[in-house]
């Protein structure tokens, strides 16, 4: 019986080290002010003016800004450093 019951247990776990990649999008959340949400709403209709498109969505805009920062991250830096001052 004891045989039978060790058989009926769970597989062995991964080898630690190993994760699972993440194949579902993660979402995230933002609060801004109501005076940056303008300005970002107004970038976006004149990013829509210059694409020559109806509209850009804010997300793609967000994710747009993302790839940028994180491939020149120094203004962003120097901005958090700045705003933190205050």
């Amino acid at each position: 019986m004891a045989a039978a019951a060790a058989r009926r247990s769970e597989p062995p776990a991964r080898p630690a080290g190993r994760t699972a990649i993440r194949s579902k999008p993660v979402r995230i959340t933002l609060d801004l002010s109501p005076e940056l949400y303008r300005q970002l709403t107004q970038w976006v209709d004149s990013a829509a003016v210059t694409l020559d498109v109806p509209r850009v969505a804010l997300a793609d805009a967000m994710r747009a800004m993302i790839r940028v920062t994180t491939e020149n991250p120094d203004q962003v830096i120097e901005r958090l450093r700045r705003e933190r001052e205050r």
